[in-house]
């Protein structure tokens, strides 16, 4: 537990489903159309390009297909990884919350807090939060709750 502790990445809370949605350009379910990663300018970090297709907006008004720039990946034979960011998986099913980088790019909200996977079976969205450290994050805060509430909940919050 102590080992697990000194190498998560501290993110500043509160993480809840309403403050995301209030400090983020962007909420959008999608799927995970691809991936691929490339050293940053300059070299020294590698950045993974993940492309969502957009099954629903919730908030903001990205394109149907946007791109999420995630510090870490692989790259030939090297790879690095960034304690706390969010990974995704070709295929996936999400919920992302999104802060705008530039134009057309985005990247997810406070680390893996900003992701939910969305489960096919049992259509929950549930988010993981190992290897991150939360300042200011609540007990209560849910990271595993129906889709449909999850939606309801954003989308409540974009309207205020």
């Amino acid at each position: 537990m102590l080992l697990a502790l000194l190498l998560a990445a501290t993110v500043l809370g509160p993480a809840d489903v309403e403050s995301l949605t209030k400090v983020s350009d962007a909420v959008v379910h999608a799927q995970v159309m691809r991936r691929s990663s490339a050293w940053a300018p300059g070299g020294g970090q590698i950045f993974t390009t993940v492309v969502l297709r957009a099954i629903e907006i919730w908030k903001g008004d990205p394109e149907r297909e946007i791109a999420v720039l995630v510090p870490g990946g692989e790259v030939g034979e090297l790879s690095q990884t960034v304690q706390g960011a969010a990974s995704f998986a070709d295929g996936e099913e999400v919920v992302v919350f999104l802060h705008r980088r530039a134009a057309g790019v985005f990247q997810v909200e406070r680390l893996s807090l900003g992701k939910f996977s969305v489960a096919e079976r049992t259509r929950r969205a549930v988010r993981d939060r190992r290897l991150i450290s939360c300042e200011g994050c609540q007990p209560s805060e849910t990271d595993d709750l129906p889709l449909d509430e999850l939606r309801a909940r954003v989308l409540s919050r974009a309207r205020r």
